[in-house]
């Protein structure tokens, strides 16, 4: 049984060039994975049940947008447990002084979204994760969630 595991490796071996290509492709894969990896959970999630998500580059932002079927308490209570694993703080909301890096519209109050600073910013002018819930008239919630630059 051993032998017939061996013969793949033996042939791709041979196919490469040799034991420390075989080696280096290794390394490179767990290498790719680990920056996939990285950069997957230097993200902000999205909660479970997230419908129509999409991530686009906006200026000096990083927006991700998606329907949520839950309510904007479960939405607020997912990121409150899953973001501080990460290295994200609960600052407070866009109305809580110098916690937001973005500016605050006129037709929403800045009570309604939430700012997550990293937890090691003292200086309240790193980076910044902003969830802004939008409750539809189909019970369900737009969500669009910021990660901004430092200032």
């Amino acid at each position: 049984m051993l032998r017939q595991v061996g013969r793949p490796l033996t042939f791709l071996a041979s196919w490469l060039g040799g034991w420390s290509r075989l080696l280096l492709l290794i390394l490179v894969l767990i290498g790719v994975g680990a920056g996939l990896l990285w950069e997957q959970l230097r993200h902000p999630p999205v909660p479970p049940g997230a419908l129509q998500v999409a991530s686009a580059s906006v200026g000096d932002a990083r927006q991700t947008t998606f329907r949520y079927p839950g309510s904007v308490a479960e939405l607020r209570a997912f990121y409150q447990q899953a973001l501080p694993p990460r290295g994200w703080r609960y600052c407070g909301t866009q109305a809580t002084p110098r916690c937001t890096n973005m500016i605050q519209l006129v037709d929403r109050p800045g009570e309604a979204i939430d700012v997550y600073r990293r937890a090691d910013d003292q200086n309240y002018r790193g980076t910044t994760v902003e969830i802004w819930p939008i409750e539809s008239a189909n019970g369900q919630i737009f969500v669009t969630t910021y990660e901004t630059r430092s200032k």
